[in-house]
């Protein structure tokens, strides 16, 4: 990870960040975005925005399953390449693929994890 790297955070509203405080620790720039089943995130920063969905599946068994799917776009010809990051109930991560340069779009389907939240933001990082 470079020195120079810059993190943006989509800064959550206030019922996010009382869920998961956490994710205040996790990033100093800011918390992440606590979302569930059904929510729609539609983040932008100075030089890129995603849109993405929280989907969940839940077996016969009650076990519970969450995902997110959409796309990350590069807006700025900054040099600086988009990215989603998402944390999992389970502790797994999922990153999207990166979108740069810029007009760049990419989309994204992380799968499903165990759990019914997922914690995800998007950043701009140096390439």
């Amino acid at each position: 990870m470079k020195a120079s790297r810059k993190i943006r955070t989509l800064t959550a509203g206030a019922a996010a960040s009382l869920v998961l405080g956490v994710g205040a620790t996790l990033l100093t720039a800011g918390p992440a975005a606590a979302a569930g089943c059904g929510a729609t995130l539609n983040p932008k920063t100075s030089g890129a925005e995603a849109f993405w969905e929280v989907k969940c599946l839940t077996e016969s068994n009650g076990t519970k399953h969450v995902g997110i799917a959409g796309w990350v776009k590069d807006t700025d010809n900054d040099g600086q390449c988009a990215r989603v990051k998402a944390t999992f109930p389970n502790g797994t991560t999922y990153y999207s693929p990166q979108a740069c340069p810029k007009g760049t779009k990419v989309n994204f389907s992380s799968g499903w994890r165990s759990g019914a939240l997922v914690d995800a933001y998007l950043y701009e990082f140096d390439v």
